[in-house]
């Protein structure tokens, strides 16, 4: 008799190895001093601002000279963001369920290795809107001036052929991405609101686990959400 057996996930992988290699294992962490692997992901995922920034600023320092400790530390912390994301953006729909996952941990290896070191502070919301601009990214500007010049036929005879055409509004993911640098870049948001409101619209985390995460209440939360969004249309209102 013969049977076949499915092969296991990158993140199954991951998780395993985790367990079975690094939670227990010591490391000095330059800096952060000797600690155990768990130890250091443990506090990690129970701070946040500043002091969670003074624990993966030197990691991402520690993994860019060459620590592969270090970095895989900071790719299990990414690895539910990876999850979260590999079922929202919309790029990916053509992979099977692993598949997605895989490539968005692929998403978050590259985020931690082109991480831009002058940025001390909101480590953990930039290493996740790069893996966001890595999984559903614009197009060059060369691809656009190849989208905006291309005609074989003429709009007539297209019409004529198949009927008028509209052009396909982007992936609502790629929409978000574009108007979430845009408020970066004009200062209408920070990293944290936008990593918030990134949390809301494409996570799959409930109001009560974000709230519980920011130690608010839900109430709380959400009219912090919204005022966020409202500053944001304005501000996008005005811009049109």
């Amino acid at each position: 008799m013969s049977s076949t057996t499915a092969p296991v996930s990158l993140m199954t992988r991951l998780n395993q190895d985790w367990a079975g290699t690094h939670v227990a294992r010591e490391h000095t962490f330059g800096e952060l001093g000797t600690l155990t692997c768990g130890e250091l992901l443990e506090q990690i995922r129970t701070t946040r601002g500043p002091a969670q920034d003074a624990l993966l600023y030197p990691l991402i320092t520690l993994a860019r000279r060459g620590d592969r400790i270090a970095e895989r530390v900071l790719v299990q912390v990414l690895i539910p963001a990876a999850q979260r994301m590999a079922h929202r953006v919309t790029s990916l729909d053509d992979l099977d369920r692993a598949d997605r996952v895989g490539y968005a941990i692929g998403a978050a290896w590259e985020s931690i290795r082109t991480y831009k070191l002058h940025l001390h502070a909101r480590v953990h919301a930039n290493l996740t809107m790069n893996m966001l601009g890595l999984l559903a990214p614009e197009k060059s500007a060369n691809q656009r001036h190849i989208h905006d010049n291309t005609a074989p036929v003429s709009d007539e005879v297209l019409e004529v052929q198949a009927g008028e055409w509209e052009q396909p509004e982007a992936p609502a993911e790629v929409q978000l991405a574009r108007l979430f640098t845009w408020a970066l870049d004009t200062r209408v948001l920070d990293r944290d609101e936008i990593a918030l409101l990134s949390r809301a619209a494409l996570g799959e985390e409930t109001h009560q686990q974000i709230a519980d995460d920011l130690g608010l209440t839900v109430a709380a939360m959400r009219k912090r959400v919204d005022r966020i969004r409202g500053r944001l249309r304005d501000a996008a209102r005005d811009q049109l």
